[in-house]
């Protein structure tokens, strides 16, 4: 029989069923055949497109083709096709028939760790940017006209409470048209669940008081080594707290906007939705590296990047624990807390 050396040794696959090893070689095109694949005929090795230009009645296409036709090959048994796995995906298009295809080694599908988050990064980074634009030219508006009306200070903590809730309101409806219109997935998906809730919001305590008080230390350390005097609007407003010339009305807008607002509609975006986009197509730990420097690089702010850094990746931590927004929640909720608590009681940012 004309049979090469076994193409197993190079890792050669059949390329119309690369899930499927080769165990011969057309004689012809030298294409690598699976065992569905392979026909013979004087005993030598012929895929089907060079085995019907052999010209033999019985390998041409239509009713004679098969056993029990008339000159048909002893050789050929009829052979179900091999099924690929579940998950398979061809990678690259296969050159047509006549050229060898080079040997592609098969690789296994990645495990979904998240399931029912079939939506990709880009789709989650322009849900962000779309949200960022609108929000930004709308926010700007609001701006001129609450300037024109408050005094300063006053002025300051309302726009960062309006322009809070607009960008936050475009962001959720974002998120929840990606998931429940355009992939039909469900809440439950991107940790908005009942079940394990209530442990995900212990855990978001014990385990985010000495992960962020990390990141806290960072940021004091920072504070206090560079000075920094040009800084976002955010900031500067837990500075003023420092002054102790803020009435308690505007002092409760902005423990609204960092205590309840941030930790609640962040968390539905860069840890319930983006993340199990980026956990999905790489591993635990790039996964979370690459959500925190998103997830600080969204804050616009070079002096705080570093601490929210640490801040966005002890986030994925926790959400990777419970896999309910309860933790991140919760642990996101208490570093904005400490934060206010510092530079307001504390006067120490």
């Amino acid at each position: 029989m004309d049979t090469p050396c076994p193409p197993e040794a190079d890792g050669a696959r059949c390329p119309e069923h690369p899930w499927a090893p080769a165990v011969a070689r057309c004689v012809v095109c030298g294409r690598f055949l699976c065992q569905a694949c392979r026909a013979l005929l004087d005993n030598r090795n012929y895929c089907r497109s060079c085995l019907a230009a052999t010209g033999n009645p019985a390998t041409s296409p239509g009713p004679q083709f098969g056993p029990g036709a008339p000159g048909a090959m002893t050789q050929w048994q009829p052979r179900p096709y091999p099924t690929p796995p579940p998950g398979y995906r061809q990678q690259r298009p296969f050159p047509p028939y006549g050229y060898p295809p080079a040997p592609m080694p098969y690789r296994a599908p990645r495990e979904e760790v998240f399931p029912g988050t079939p939506w990709g990064v880009g789709e989650a980074v322009l849900v962000f940017a779309v949200s960022v634009i609108l929000a930004s030219a709308i926010s700007y508006m609001l701006a001129l006209v609450l300037r024109a009306s408050f005094s300063a200070t006053a002025s300051v903590f309302l726009v960062i409470f309006t322009s809070s809730v607009v960008l936050y309101s475009f962001l959720l409806a974002g998120t929840f048209y990606s998931v429940k219109v355009r992939h039909g997935s469900t809440f439950s998906a991107i940790g908005l669940k009942p079940d394990g809730f209530g442990h995900g919001v212990a855990l978001g305590f014990v385990l985010g008081a000495p992960i962020f008080a990390v990141a806290i230390g960072v940021a004091y350390a920072i504070q206090k080594l560079l000075h920094p005097t040009t800084t976002d609007q955010l900031s500067k407003s837990v500075t003023t707290l420092s002054s102790g010339n803020v009435g308690w009305g505007l002092i409760a807008l902005l423990a609204v906007t960092l205590v309840l607002l941030a930790p609640v509609c962040e968390e539905v975006f860069f840890r319930g939705y983006l993340y199990p986009a980026l956990r999905n197509r790489m591993n635990k730990q790039p996964a979370m590296i690459l959500n925190g420097v998103l997830f600080a690089a969204a804050h616009f702010e070079i002096i705080g990047f570093l601490p929210r850094f640490l801040l966005g990746w002890g986030l994925c931590y926790v959400y990777e624990r419970n896999r309910t927004l309860g933790g991140p929640m919760t642990a996101h909720a208490l570093y904005n807390a400490l934060v206010l608590l510092l530079a307001g009681a504390f006067k120490i940012f």
